[in-house]
């Protein structure tokens, strides 16, 4: 499975959990750019994806990694094959999720972390915000939505609206 496929099911699973707003890949001139991270009315989930151990393990050295309060996520989760990250391997605090067939299987259940870089999260919904406006139609009722500057951005946005009945 690619990085790709991986973010896929990243952001389809965190839409499953709640999340009202799902953001990939984007950069908003914040150092961390989370594969995925969801904003849920109440709290964040930020997932990595790693297609391959050696980028687990190159993960462990960016500096947001070093200290809970530099990262981004109220829950914090690695997305990866079986086999790439053993559990007692993890971060403090962060969980582990799985591929299983259509969905996601929670290996380990991430513990909630209250010191997170709030700015970083706040710039990226800001960022989010201003690339969407005038862009999707009034009212309209959208699962995801993929845009970019240029040809090659990889960025997705997913809003879930409730539907109003008149």
């Amino acid at each position: 499975m690619t990085h790709d496929q991986l973010i896929h099911k990243a952001m389809k699973w965190l839409l499953g959990q709640g999340c009202a707003v799902v953001i990939t890949e984007m950069t908003s001139g914040v150092t961390e750019t989370p594969d995925a991270i969801g904003f849920h009315p109440c709290y964040s989930i930020v997932i990595e994806c790693k297609a391959s151990r050696s980028d687990f393990l190159s993960d462990r050295h960016k500096w947001y990694r070093r200290s809970l309060d530099n990262g981004m996520g109220d829950q914090r989760y690695y997305l990866a094959l079986e086999g790439i990250i053993k559990a007692d391997e993890l971060p403090e605090k962060w969980g582990l999720l799985q591929p299983s067939g259509r969905g996601i299987r929670i290996i380990q259940k991430a513990k909630n972390i209250y010191e997170k870089n709030w700015h970083g999260e706040i710039t990226l919904l800001i960022s989010a915000m201003r690339r969407i406006e005038g862009i999707l139609p009034k009212g309209a009722n959208v699962r995801c939505y993929q845009f970019g500057y240029d040809k090659k951005a990889r960025a997705t946005l997913g809003v879930a609206k409730k539907e109003t009945h008149e």
